[in-house]
């Protein structure tokens, strides 16, 4: 995404603290070129008019083009006719409305000034604007703040006025601007908006009750005012609609919330062309009696396949509560944001306050469906959070038909999942690329005695040349030195000593450590960081882009010296780890400057396995790979996502194979030490090398593979 301007810190380097309207000229000082920078607007208001939004038309118009995120707007239910006449329509007749003037052109400044009822019907067809209206029980919703965020500094602007064009231009009002960046109370001023802002979003609030437009129009909350003659802070007329809708039975059959119900986007086809294989998926979930085990390739689209299972059950039920389940915080926030796209906000629970606030969440969404409010709701954990015994009973609470989706369900084979299973759920979708666990019988039968069979597979074979892309595969042979060779004997004697209970499958924690110890010597060897300096050189490395460096989690001196090679040559870079990826919005900055081009090169550990997607990756340096089967078949995956935004037509592979330290001119090995090493790599390298698009050129994944046989004296058929 490019920068429309400067960033907040610059833009209002030169406002004032406090304006007095309509003397100070808060538009030109603060809220355009705010508008401008900012790259999140967050609005609460006590009365709203569209005529406003020609009054700031230059920032916001800036705003539109430059932001990805939507404008979130909170207001009282009181509108003019003007912009009732427009937020009362359905989606359909919006969409008939801004494309008067619009198909897919974002309004400009011309347009948000004399078209301006055009404009707010497309900014909500888009999902550009999302509104709740703001209901208080014997009182009137009056907090009045403008929230900016621009990535690095945040800034508010609160006080009297309303977003109503009288409100910025004629009445006697004062309004302060909060800069975060100038001292310990702005910032306190602008996270307490923030918060409070948030908590009402979120239904958070034992006063206030926030509802979305559409329900709000269905339920005939909102009211008509004349922009000169506003609503008294009387007892208001509406509170038996809000605070006792449970006693409404005209209306529990007869609301149905386009926001709160589950949509298929119309840009999804999952019946024919590449994807059909999802609308397979799908039948074959609904004829094993909506569960079973969904083993689909990375890349293939898992998420939207169990959104679209979970949509079409919701057609055939009255009501369905949804419980997402995922291993990792940046898969959790991934699968807020497919959820998103299927007209659906979904509640993520990671980023809510313990149990206690987990609890508020779970309650509001029983209330959402107990009113008829919502159809559906979607609450997203972590496996973590689902196998806890106070989620499970606060879910078993909610007395409507419940759907567990388990994303990367391989993982919920541990015992605490085993030992307890969630059965409160009527229908069950697990979902994985590798769904049977390596090594572990018994942790695969218990997932599929909770989920049910695996009823369809579509393999990695079957996704290449269909939903993902080619790819090539080099193989770079790296010799241990050696120190490591000796220390790899070592360390496999001592292994050694326990192999009755390896065979045994006994292994504890001493075993394990060290395994990993001596895994540790292959994917930290010495020589990957001299071959992979080698190979950067030889391709021009200043001309490369959407690249990614793949490092080793269990050692962080190897990524800290493949930043240094990047450092070294003068080369646009930015590491990738969990640190990173615990904010979505500095995620979704770095990946828009990687997308961009900004930034050429991505340096990572674990971020592949942590669920963050990148389709625009086209090449992969992989330093180390894990023995852990599932762990590269889904890296792999991961790097073979199409991208039609930069014309991705394949991805290239750099594996970084280790073998012992002077074979080269060897036809064998007798050694029985270093015969392991190779087996060890061998099966990786067969695995990429089959399905690669260059495996039996010249010079090519095959030879490659014929010279580990040869050393290993082992053979893999072709």
């Amino acid at each position: 995404m490019p920068t429309a301007n400067l960033g907040l810190q610059d833009c209002l380097s030169t406002a004032r603290p406090l304006y007095v309207l309509p003397e100070d000229p808060v538009n030109i000082e603060v809220l355009i070129p705010a508008l401008k920078s900012t790259k999140s607007l967050d609005i609460m208001m006590g009365y709203f008019s569209s005529a406003s939004l020609s009054d700031i038309a230059p920032g916001l118009a800036t705003f539109l083009r430059y932001s990805c995120d939507p404008m979130r707007l909170i207001i009282s239910p009181y509108l003019t006719e003007n912009d009732y006449n427009v937020f009362s329509q359905d989606e359909t007749v919006l969409r008939d409305i801004s494309q008067k003037l619009f198909l897919n052109e974002i309004p400009d400044e011309e347009s948000l000034v004399h078209h301006t009822m055009e404009c707010i019907a497309w900014l909500i067809t888009e999902k550009r604007l999302i509104v709740r209206i703001a209901v208080m029980k014997n009182a009137l919703f009056h907090l009045k703040s403008w929230l900016f965020d621009d990535g690095q500094n945040r800034a508010a602007l609160h006080g009297s006025t309303n977003m109503t064009s009288a409100g910025l231009n004629r009445n006697c009002e004062q309004l302060t601007l909060s800069r975060g960046w100038i001292g310990d109370d702005p910032e306190f001023h602008i996270k307490r908006l923030n918060q409070e802002f948030e908590n009402l979003w979120n239904g958070i609030s034992n006063s206030v009750s926030v509802i979305p437009l559409p329900d709000a129009v269905a339920q005939d909350i909102v009211k008509l005012y004349k922009t000169d003659s506003k609503p008294k802070e009387i007892k208001s007329t509406i509170d038996s609609q809000i605070f006792n809708l449970e006693t409404r039975d005209n209306h529990k059959s007869s609301i149905s919330s386009t926001y709160n119900s589950l949509t298929i986007p119309k840009n999804i086809n999952f019946e024919s062309g590449p994807y059909s294989h999802q609308g397979d998926a799908v039948k074959s979930w609904e004829d094993s009696s909506y569960r079973g085990i969904l083993e689909m390739a990375t890349g293939s689209g898992k998420t939207k396949t169990s959104m679209i299972a979970a949509t079409r059950l919701q057609d055939t039920i009255e009501k369905l509560l949804i419980v997402v389940s995922a291993p990792f915080l940046p898969l959790i926030e991934q699968w807020c944001g497919e959820i998103e796209d299927f007209n659906i906000q979904p509640v993520n629970l990671s980023n809510v306050d313990g149990p206690n606030g987990r609890n508020r969440e779970i309650r509001k969404a029983k209330r959402q469906l107990k009113m008829n409010i919502s159809r559906t709701e979607v609450l997203v954990v972590s496996h973590d959070t689902l196998c806890t015994e106070k989620f499970i009973h606060d879910i078993s609470e909610i007395n409507v038909p419940k759907l567990l989706i388990a994303d990367e369900v391989h993982n919920l084979g541990a015992p605490l999942f085993i030992s307890s299973p969630p059965e409160i759920f009527d229908y069950r979708i697990g979902l994985s690329a590798t769904p049977v666990r390596q090594y572990d019988n018994e942790g695969t039968e218990a997932l599929i005695s909770f989920f049910g069979d695996i009823c369809y597979t579509f393999s990695l074979e079957d996704a290449i040349n269909s939903c993902l892309t080619e790819y090539d595969y080099f193989v770079h042979f790296v010799d241990l030195n050696d120190d490591e060779m000796d220390y790899w004997r070592e360390l496999t004697r001592r292994i050694s000593q326990y192999a009755w209970q390896i065979k045994a499958n006994k292994v504890n924690t001493h075993i394990e450590s060290l395994l990993r110890e001596r895994r540790l010597i292959l994917e930290t060897a010495a020589g990957k960081i001299g071959k992979l300096a080698e190979l950067l050189d030889l391709k021009n490395i200043r001309e490369m882009n959407y690249t990614l460096i793949y490092a080793t989690d269990k050692d962080p001196e190897q990524l800290r010296m493949v930043n240094r090679i990047l450092s070294n040559r003068g080369v646009e870079y930015r590491q990738i780890t969990s640190e990173e990826t615990q904010s979505r919005k500095k995620t979704k900055e770095l990946l828009s400057d990687f997308k961009s081009g900004k930034i050429r090169i991505l340096t990572a550990k674990r971020v592949l396995d942590e669920g963050v997607n990148i389709p625009q990756i086209k090449l992969a340096f992989v330093l180390a790979s894990t023995t852990v089967k599932k762990q590269w078949i889904q890296r792999r995956g991961r790097l073979l996502r199409t991208c039609k935004e930069i014309d991705k037509t394949h991805a290239t592979i750099h594996d970084f194979v280790v073998v012992p330290p002077g074979i080269s001119d060897s036809s064998s090995i007798d050694d029985p030490d270093a015969r392991r090493i190779v087996r060890s790599e061998l099966e990786r390298v067969w695995e990429f090398a089959r399905l690669s698009r260059n495996g039996p050129t010249e010079g090519g994944p095959y030879e490659a593979v014929s010279r580990l046989q040869e050393l290993a004296n082992e053979r893999i058929v072709r």
